[in-house]
């Protein structure tokens, strides 16, 4: 690794810590490596940034749950375009403000570009009024602009 000394024994530190397999390893190097070349800065202050550390140090989260966190924190500071719009996609589901039992979801990297709708009903009545609650959401503007932005568009244009 080209890496200098700091560098590499933050991220050995953490991957110990952790014990961070080979492909999330992978995953991290690169995005701190392009971040630490956009932003002129170095991985172990990266890696030392306080959303990490705190994730890192608390109590309730458990290796993996860690790992995850850290690992989603880093790919939003590689790719804050991408944070950003999947922030306003998740503020325009909220405004949605469907019932608890529809679960709107997109995939992860807002990738396929679709929008996925869960729902439950454990008889005919309970199917008609999900349906019901879906049509009404799909008249909202809100839906339209999430739409628009897993197609790469604001309601002003492109992102």
């Amino acid at each position: 690794m080209s890496w200098d000394r700091a560098d590499r024994d933050a991220l050995c530190q953490l991957a110990v810590r952790l014990k961070i397999g080979e492909n999330h390893l992978r995953d991290l190097m690169d995005w701190l490596e392009e971040i630490a070349l956009r932003d002129q800065s170095e991985i172990h202050t990266l890696l030392r940034d306080k959303v990490i550390t705190e994730i890192e140090s608390d109590p309730r989260f458990g290796r993996a749950d860690k790992l995850k966190r850290i690992k989603e924190q880093v790919r939003r500071v590689r790719f804050p375009r991408l944070a950003q719009t999947e922030d306003s996609i998740r503020a325009r589901i909220q405004e949605l403000k469907l019932h608890p039992e529809i679960k709107v979801t997109v995939p992860s990297g807002l990738e396929g570009g679709s929008l996925r709708v869960e729902f439950s009903a454990s008889n005919r009545e309970q199917l008609k009024n999900q349906v019901a609650k879906l049509a009404e959401a799909a008249d909202k503007d809100s839906l339209q602009e999430i739409f628009a932005l897993l197609a790469g568009r604001t309601t002003e244009g492109v992102l």
